[in-house]
C-alpha cells in the first residue's frame, strides 16, 4: 500500500512541524550568539591553524537540552584546574538559515570549531559535534540541529566580534610582556585560572607570544 500523500512527505505537514519547532524554541529557549571561526593559514598536515580569529557574531535562539546542568568533569592537571563543562543545545534549521546562511552563504550549517556564547552562564562554548539527523526524519524532513559543545579554552585567538560581552574579557587583560596570554577575569571559564603572580611579576619574564626568543619590555 502506498503512503498517505497528505501526511508523510507532504510539504504542508512538514512546514507545520517546522513552524512548531521554531515556535517551541522561541518560547522555551534563550538567545545565544553563534560565532564562526575564520581560518587564516590552516596547516593541511596537522589540520590546525594557530592564527584563527573570530570577527562575526549572529544572535539566534536555542533550546537548552542539558536541563540537569553542565556535563563534563573538572580535572586537575599539570597545567592547573581544567573546567570541562559541556552543554547540549537545539537550534532550528530554518532559523539558522535565516540568521546566518542568508547573510554568509559559505556557512550552511553550524560547524565544529565555531563558538557559541551562552549568556545565562556568561560563557563561550566550542562546538564539538553537530547531530543533524535527530529527530530522525519525521514526516520525511529534518527540522533542527542538536549541538554538543565544550567550554572554550582561549589560545591566542583574535576576538573582534563587536559584541562587548564576548570581546571584553579577552581584549582588556594582559599577561607577561603586555600580551593577551591569560584572561585574569575568569568570567568565561578559561582553564588557565586567575594568575595574579604572572601579572604582578611580568617584568621578570623574558617572553613574547609572537617571538618567544626575543627580549620584551615589562608589562
Amino acid at each position: 500500500m502506498a503512503l498517505n500523500p497528505y501526511f508523510n512527505n507532504y510539504a504542508g505537514e512538514q512546514n507545520l512541524v517546522e513552524d512548531i519547532t521554531v515556535e517551541v524554541i522561541k518560547a522555551t529557549g534563550t538567545n545565544c550568539v553563534y560565532v564562526p571561526r575564520e581560518y587564516l593559514n590552516i596547516d593541511k598536515v596537522f589540520g590546525e591553524d594557530p592564527g584563527t580569529k573570530f570577527k562575526d557574531s549572529y544572535t539566534i535562539e536555542m533550546y537548552l537540552l542539558s536541563y540537569k546542568g553542565f556535563d563534563g568533569t573538572d580535572i586537575i592537571s599539570q597545567f592547573g584546574m581544567e573546567i570541562r563543562d559541556k552543554v547540549v543545545l537545539v537550534m532550528a534549521r530554518k532559523r539558522f538559515k535565516e540568521e546566518v546562511t542568508n547573510i554568509n552563504s559559505s556557512i550552511t550549517r553550524p560547524r565544529e570549531g565555531d563558538l557559541i556564547y551562552f549568556p545565562l552562564a556568561n560563557s563561550l562554548f566550542e562546538i564539538n559535534f553537530v547531530e543533524h539527523e535527530n529527530p530522525f526524519y519525521p514526516l520525511g524532513k529534518l527540522y533542527s540541529y542538536t549541538i554538543t559543545a565544550e567550554l572554550f579554552t582561549y589560545s591566542y585567538e583574535k576576538m573582534n566580534t563587536k559584541n562587548t560581552a564576548i570581546d571584553s574579557v579577552y581584549n582588556t587583560t594582559k599577561g607577561a610582556c603586555a600580551a593577551n596570554i591569560i584572561p585574569m577575569n575568569n568570567m568565561l571559564g578559561t582553564t588557565a585560572g586567575i594568575n595574579d603572580v604572572l601579572e604582578d611579576e611580568s617584568s621578570l619574564y623574558d617572553f613574547n607570544a609572537n617571538n618567544p626568543g626575543a627580549t620584551c619590555a615589562p608589562a
